[in-house]
């Protein structure tokens, strides 16, 4: 079960370190909450899931076949530590540049949240890149205990969207426009950190897994 948790959590957690950065599913998120309220978020994350979801199961079913090619699977590795590493040091910078959260721009779509949530995931080219490099190493780290691996981490990953949309529209609803600079910076910092470490990690198993082939 400590295995178990320990996927949960480190998805959490590199899961908000990319819900946290500014995209297009965080306009739709708030043109959205403007609209429909504080259930706009959640429902936004549903529509959103359910791509990953499918994702999930589809590169579950190929690489199910590469668990035991170590040449394939320390690749995926290196790849999915050298774009976590990438990610940590453009969050780093975004910060040091002052990046905010504007809760009042307003993109809108003409589409209830879920099926925004799905258009704003199949529309952008980094979230299939994402599910290709760290999402396909992190199924194969929880494909070795099992179903139960696997599940704990699409939890974890989609637990940390609805953690920051529904308070993205709970902030919205309310008629706040903002985020504290100070904590979200703070937080930003803090998960950069985190990647990075498992960026090191990443790599150091796929290098492993190349000696061994």
């Amino acid at each position: 079960m400590g295995v178990l948790l320990g996927i949960f959590f480190s998805s959490f957690g590199i899961g908000l370190s990319g819900a946290l950065m500014p995209g297009p599913l965080l306009s739709v998120a708030v043109a959205e909450s403007y609209k429909k309220g504080f259930w706009a978020g959640p429902l936004l994350v549903v529509g959103h899931a359910i791509p990953e979801l499918v994702l999930a199961v589809l590169f579950t079913l190929g690489l199910n076949k590469v668990l035991h090619n170590k040449a394939v699977v320390g690749i995926i590795g290196i790849v999915g530590g050298a774009f976590l590493a990438w990610l940590a040091v453009k969050i780093f910078l975004e910060v040091r540049q002052g990046i905010t959260v504007d809760l009042e721009a307003k993109q809108e779509v003409g589409l209830g949240p879920v099926v925004a949530g799905l258009w704003a995931s199949l529309s952008n080219p980094g979230w299939v890149i994402w599910w290709a490099t760290i999402g396909a190493r992190y199924i194969l780290l929880s494909l070795d205990h099992g179903i139960a691996g696997l599940i704990f981490f699409y939890t974890g990953h989609v637990l940390a969207d609805f953690v920051w949309y529904s308070l993205v529209s709970f902030l919205v609803s309310r008629g706040r426009g903002r985020i504290s600079d100070r904590v979200y910076h703070g937080v930003l910092y803090a998960c950069s950190v985190m990647v990075l470490v498992f960026a090191g990690l990443f790599v150091a198993n796929g290098i492993m897994n190349l000696l061994k082939a």
